[in-house]
């Protein structure tokens, strides 16, 4: 009986070790080819962001720079995007456009790790994709990066636990107005 107990922790510790290491934890960036890593921009944290287009290229910033990108722009909305989520917080980034340009707002995609496919397949806004620059936050646990991302972007405003997890932002100018796990809902 021993022997199962130990074998069964001993399962459960190693399976564990190998979720951890998976995107969606960490950033992935090491585990993509070399081919895909040229397609990721690592803006240098002095550079606007402000003119950059879809050019199907994703672009690694700071949270301030998305914030002086933001000030340019009546209302804009932030979408933390999840490649892999499902939930009904999770929605295509088509779906997402459509809504933005119907109310005239300004989109902007931060995707929460990379999935080089599934970016490729979603970069359909009007402004391209982007992710959060592990090489300036010295991060590439998703959580740790994420959050000080966030910190940057929303420049001190305190958020509770729910309003954390969140994945879209309602701006206006560089201004944190809102913030909603259901994009559609009122």
């Amino acid at each position: 009986m021993i022997k199962v107990i130990i074998s069964s922790l001993l399962l459960l510790l190693l399976s564990s070790c190998i979720i951890t290491n998976t995107p969606g934890f960490y950033t992935g960036y090491n585990r993509l080819s070399d081919n895909d890593k040229k397609t990721i921009v690592f803006v240098d944290k002095d550079s606007s962001i402000s003119n950059i287009v879809n050019d199907e290229k994703i672009y690694a910033i700071t949270g301030k720079q998305l914030r002086l990108c933001l000030t340019k722009n009546d209302t804009s909305i932030v979408y933390f995007w999840g490649p892999n989520c499902s939930s009904k917080s999770c929605i295509s980034i088509a779906a997402c456009q459509n809504y933005c340009t119907s109310k005239n707002y300004n989109l902007y995609v931060v995707a929460d790790y990379y999935d080089i496919q599934k970016m490729q397949n979603q970069n359909v806004s009007n402004f391209p994709m982007l992710i959060a620059n592990e090489q300036y936050y010295n991060k590439k646990y998703v959580n740790s990066l994420n959050k000080r991302f966030m910190n940057d972007l929303i420049n001190g405003v305190n958020l509770n636990k729910e309003e954390q997890y969140n994945r879209f932002f309602y701006f206006k100018g560089d201004k944190l107005i809102k913030s909603k796990s259901d994009m559609f809902e009122k």
